[in-house]
């Protein structure tokens, strides 16, 4: 009996306990994820309405949910951040969704209108709860930053959440803005890092540039240079994780108009999340542990992600394919220090 009672202690202190602890944290851009109800102080919307050129209807709104609901589920996060989504009423639906189809909770929404031209805001949904919530405005008529820091067991993660501004347009002009949303988030990160010199912070988004970009490296700090990383004893420069990929793997968007593949969207970690690092930030990324997420439902015949909505092809025609989004997701897997 006593050593029934010994075994049961350790499996205690070392089965239930000692075992390492993950956390897994995804990124998608779902493109235009809209409800079907015209919004009047929403122009952005008008498209997506039954009677809009998207021919927006209940079936296909739902349709899109249950494919969205379809990816993250089998990506199990525990934080997913999400860009492209109208508002809360979507990300209710879309909770709704994955747990009735896949029995996944994520019952946590962190959300608010913003004044995006296009209508279409940043947001978590987790089934955690965060202790401090921060909205970073940007440039005028584009989307906030979101900040979410949570305590998890007694270990503090900061996860932020970006889209920056497209490249449509002049190249100049579009370039300002996001070097503006990128000293927006540079600003945040000296403060967070100034509180706490090991936080682990997470940078994830859709940045619309590539990771080599000066905007994103200069003037953000999101370094694809582990080398350069690991020598930055200041703890500024964050790990660009998409460069930890072969460079036909880190890809997440198919230009069609210029037939090019892109890497729009990544995660960055800060210097302590890094194996072998001091100080250690209570969170690390498991080795081998950042993936572009898909699936072949999500890839045409070329490997390219199908969108969900009206396609025009001079050689194919026009139709409206219904897939899933026109970015594949990312994710890291975290473990507890």
């Amino acid at each position: 009996m006593r050593t029934v009672w010994l075994l049961l202690m350790l499996w205690m202190a070392f089965g239930a306990y000692g075992a390492p602890q993950t956390l897994v944290v995804a990124f998608w851009n779902v493109e235009n994820l809209f409800d079907t109800e015209d919004d009047p102080d929403n122009k952005g919307d008008d498209a997506y309405t039954p009677s809009g050129w998207m021919r927006w209807t209940p079936w296909r709104y739902r349709t899109k949910l249950e494919h969205l609901a379809e990816v993250i589920a089998l990506m199990k996060p525990d934080v997913l951040c999400l860009t492209e989504v109208e508002n809360r009423r979507v990300l209710e639906d879309l909770s709704a969704t994955l747990l009735s189809r896949h029995s996944c909770a994520l019952p946590v929404i962190v959300h608010r209108d913003s004044r995006d031209k296009r209508g279409i805001d940043v947001a978590v949904m987790t089934h955690l709860t965060p202790v401090v919530t921060n909205w970073l405005e940007t440039a005028a008529g584009q989307r906030e930053v979101l900040a979410c820091e949570f305590d998890i067991d007694g270990r503090p993660l900061t996860v932020v959440v970006n889209h920056w501004k497209s490249q449509l347009g002049k190249k100049a002009e579009s370039d300002e803005i996001r070097r503006q949303e990128a000293l927006v988030v540079r600003a945040y990160l000296d403060e967070r890092l100034a509180r706490d010199p090991a936080a682990a912070v997470l940078v994830a988004g859709d940045f619309n540039d590539e990771p080599e970009s000066p905007i994103l490296v200069e003037t953000a700090g999101l370094v694809p240079d582990e080398a350069r990383v690991r020598a930055d004893a200041s703890g500024r420069s964050l790990f660009n994780l998409a460069v930890s990929l072969p460079k036909e793997e880190r890809v997440t968007y198919y230009y069609a108009a210029g037939k090019k593949w892109n890497v729009m969207d990544s995660i960055s970690v800060t210097r302590g999340m890094l194996e072998n690092i001091e100080p250690a930030a209570p969170w690390q990324v498991v080795k081998d542990g950042y993936s572009v997420f898909k699936t072949p439902a999500q890839c045409d015949e070329d490997g390219i992600p199908i969108p969900f909505r009206f396609v025009r092809s001079k050689t194919k025609g026009n139709a409206f394919k219904t897939g899933y989004s026109d970015h594949f997701p990312v994710r890291v897997k975290l473990e507890a220090r």
